[in-house]
């Protein structure tokens, strides 16, 4: 028999729009997080792709939420929008030891690619190679998760 275990959650917690409709009044974006984790047992961080998280980040969120929540964390546009893959050995390497900090809150790594044009690759092969030999530097014991948004690649 297949097993399915769902998680259902939403891009971000953080949006000031919330406080009323969903977060009670008053209350602090510091506590977003806790309130929202009453809900909700997963969030993706679309915080990171704009920037490499710190370890007090990290720290803050793992501690204000409850064992078995799970947190979807966007990789840094840095690595898949800015420099495609190229020479990010270190950014990544940066990136996952911080992460690393949610421990057993730490669910899937997104890495969510733009939309390429023919003028950075030409057809879907060439991206694909260097994905794939991206993905061979991967730590085995972190999920990752690929986004595509070229459709003719899927």
């Amino acid at each position: 028999m297949f097993h399915c275990h769902l998680h259902l959650g939403t891009s971000s917690w953080s949006s000031p729009d919330w406080v009323g409709p969903f977060y009670p009044p008053g209350t602090p974006p510091e506590r977003f997080i806790e309130h929202y984790a009453t809900r909700y047992d997963t969030v993706e961080v679309d915080a990171t792709y704009y920037r490499m998280p710190t370890r007090a980040n990290v720290e803050a969120w793992r501690s204000r939420t409850p064992e078995g929540f799970t947190f979807a964390v966007k990789t840094p546009g840095v690595i898949t929008h800015e420099k495609a893959l190229v020479d990010v050995a270190d950014d990544m390497a940066r990136f996952l030891e911080v992460i690393t900090g949610l421990g057993s809150r730490l669910g899937p790594v997104l890495l969510q690619f733009p939309y390429f044009n023919k003028q950075a690759f030409a057809s879907a092969a060439p991206f694909l190679e260097r994905l794939d030999a991206f993905l061979g530097t991967l730590p085995r014991e972190i999920r990752f998760a690929v986004e595509v948004r070229n459709k003719a690649w899927v």
